[in-house]
C-alpha cells in the first residue's frame, strides 16, 4: 500500500468521512464495473458498490489489519457478488418449487495480492453467466479438448457456429480479466 493510501485509511479510522469520499471516488466506478460484468444487472452493481463503502465506513476502525486496500476491496466485491449469485440461485429454485412461471431466466488481516484460486473462481463465475449453447461450446473445447468439428457434430451446429461461440466466450473472459486486473 502505497504512503498516500495509508495515509487515507487512517484518516477514515479516525472518522473523516472526507477520506471516504476520496475512497469512494477512486475506487468505486472499478467495483461497479467489476460487479456489472459478472452479475449483467446495472441495479445490483449499483447496491453492490454503495453497499461495500457503507460497510467500510461502518467498519472502519477494523481497517489496520488491511495491507492492500485493492485486495480488501476485492474480496469484498467478489463476496458480494458470490452473495447475489446465491440469492438469485435460491429466487430461481422457490419460483420453480413452486410451480410459478418466470417471466424473465434467472439471473444468472488481509493479503497484498489477488490468489489464483480466487481468480479462478471469477473466471468460473463468468463461464456460468454465459449463455448455454456458449457455455457448452467453451466447456467442451477447453475442459473436453474438442475439435471445433467435433463439437459442430456432437451439437448439430456448424463449425462456424462454434467458431462464433468460443470467440464470443474469450472476449467476455478478456473483458472480465480486464476488470479484475484492477484488484491486482
Amino acid at each position: 500500500m502505497n504512503s498516500e493510501e495509508y495515509i487515507i485509511l487512517r484518516k477514515l479510522q479516525n472518522g473523516d468521512s472526507g477520506a471516504l469520499d476520496i475512497l469512494y471516488l477512486r475506487y468505486a466506478s472499478k467495483v461497479r464495473d467489476f460487479a456489472l460484468r459478472l452479475l449483467k444487472d446495472q441495479t445490483d452493481a449499483e447496491d453492490i458498490t454503495h453497499d461495500i463503502f457503507l460497510r467500510i465506513w461502518d467498519h472502519r476502525r477494523n481497517l489496520e489489519d488491511v495491507c492492500s486496500f485493492k485486495g480488501y476491496l476485492f474480496r469484498m466485491t467478489r463476496n458480494a457478488i458470490f452473495n447475489v449469485m446465491k440469492r438469485r440461485q435460491m429466487q430461481y429454485k422457490y419460483l420453480k418449487a413452486t410451480g410459478s412461471r418466470i417471466e424473465e431466466e434467472a439471473k444468472g488481516g488481509f493479503s497484498d495480492a489477488v490468489s489464483t484460486d480466487e481468480l479462478l473462481e471469477m473466471i468460473d463465475l463468468a463461464v456460468r453467466n454465459m449463455p448455454e449453447q456458449r457455455r457448452k461450446v467453451f466447456y467442451m473445447s477447453r475442459h473436453e479438448n474438442m475439435s471445433y468439428d467435433e463439437i459442430a457434430k456432437t451439437l448439430n451446429i456448424s463449425p462456424r457456429t462454434v467458431q462464433y461461440h468460443i470467440s464470443n466466450a474469450l472476449a467476455e473472459l478478456r473483458k472480465v480479466l480486464s476488470s479484475l486486473m484492477f484488484f491486482v
